[in-house]
């Protein structure tokens, strides 16, 4: 009720109780009868306003910043960014926030396992750094299947139908995680149907998505990397740790400018570097040509900045041969030799002398297939001959320097 209706309705009822009761009694017991009006207007109001603070929308939990992906180690099984990004990454920082506090904080150590063939699928585990084999057993054999990295789930299907696990997941390096119960993660998508959505999708992605090794036999392009001075004793544990990811993170923007998702290039970690093996539908120039320009500058602009004990200087080898599937991982000759031209004496001795960002070396083969043809940003005049000594013989291969001190001279 508004004011001007309060005091029409008052100065009316005065009147009228000096009319009905002929004395000025009446007409002030009519004025305070119909006081109570405003009264009530007034603590209506108030409980109005008291209702309205009460169901006002709470605040939402706090924003908290997705834990960083370590650049670790990468296989196939990674969804790219974008629309087929890995499940943590495709949540808000709202739900990410819900997510974490329904779990529990675990690291795996490496080659433990998450969980195994057969066993009772209780649990969603989010994994947010390094990475897991998934493997069946085939005999006295394991067959992989896939591998899972930062952001991925392992059990997901536990949330979405009640089933034994259909495969082993085994920890590659240490792995840091949430582990959900199943019922819990199921509560968490029944709040939050975008999420259903996205795990939906992506469980349908990897019906059809393949792991098989099959997809790296063939003439493969085989690229080895190794941190120079890894070891050495002006890093720290911490320092190593570093320098680790920034390395993946530089390879991955580098293949990316080559149109290739590392993601889904398979890899396996050395320690002080990493194993590439792109499958023979790739051609080996993509892997040459912007890559490894991308990669030098890159290296340059990190080194400009970088303290003596995180400085990243790169030493890389490229082979082209037959990789096949091994009992953990991918093995040949090929893949022998590229790991010997990047431990070439030879080229350490002139990353040595030239403090060079990025030692490149390759093979006969690649160099005369694709190096001398010189696509793109290739310069095969800054290439030299070099020797790498094999354990009963030695081969030519050829070298190329990036940044530091003084041009490459044949050696």
């Amino acid at each position: 009720m508004n004011a001007k209706t309060v005091t029409a309705v008052t100065l009316g009822a005065v009147v009228l109780g000096y009319a009905v009761g002929g004395s000025a009694t009446a007409a002030v017991s009519g004025f305070l009868t119909f006081l109570t009006f405003p009264a009530v207007a007034v603590a209506n109001a108030l409980v109005q306003y008291l209702k309205a603070g009460t169901l006002r929308e709470t605040p939402g939990p706090p924003v908290v910043a997705a834990a960083a992906a370590p650049r670790m180690l990468a296989v196939p099984g990674l969804p790219a960014p974008s629309g087929t990004a890995a499940f943590w990454d495709a949540l808000t920082p709202a739900e990410r926030y819900d997510l974490a506090a329904r779990a529990r904080r675990h690291v795996y150590r490496a080659e433990e396992v998450l969980c195994r063939e057969g066993g009772i699928a209780g649990e969603v585990i989010v994994i947010l750094s390094g990475w897991t084999r998934v493997w069946v057993r085939e005999g006295a054999e394991q067959r992989i299947i896939a591998f899972r990295g930062a952001g991925e789930l392992v059990g997901e299907r536990a949330a979405l139908m009640v089933r034994d696990r259909s495969a082993t997941v085994t920890a590659e390096s240490d792995v840091r995680a949430l582990r959900v119960d199943a019922r819990d993660f199921a509560a968490f998508l029944d709040l939050n149907p975008r999420v259903r959505a996205v795990l939906e999708q992506q469980v349908y992605r990897r019906q059809v998505e393949k792991h098989d090794f099959k997809d790296v036999r063939g003439n493969c392009s085989i690229l080895i990397t190794d941190i120079t001075r890894f070891s050495s004793p002006l890093r720290t544990d911490a320092d190593r740790e570093y320098v680790l990811s920034v390395m993946y993170g530089l390879l991955e923007e580098a293949f990316g400018a080559s149109g290739l998702d590392l993601g889904r290039i398979y890899q396996e970690d050395r320690g002080d570097g990493a194993l590439v093996v792109v499958p023979p539908t790739t051609p080996t120039d993509t892997v040459v040509d912007p890559m490894l320009a991308h990669l030098a500058a890159q290296l340059r602009r990190h080194n400009r900045r970088a303290a003596e004990a995180t400085r990243l200087q790169l030493r890389a080898a490229l082979h082209v041969g037959p990789v096949r599937r091994g009992p953990k991982g991918v093995a040949g000759t090929a893949i022998i030799t590229a790991r010997r031209m990047v431990d070439a004496p030879a080229v350490k001795r002139r990353v040595a002398e030239t403090g060079a960002d990025l030692a490149f070396v390759t093979s006969d083969f690649v160099y005369d297939s694709v190096i001398a043809p010189a696509p793109g940003l290739v310069d095969p005049g800054r290439y030299s001959r070099v020797r790498v000594r094999l354990k009963d013989a030695s081969l030519s291969a050829w070298l190329m320097l990036e940044g530091g001190g003084s041009r490459l001279q044949a050696v």
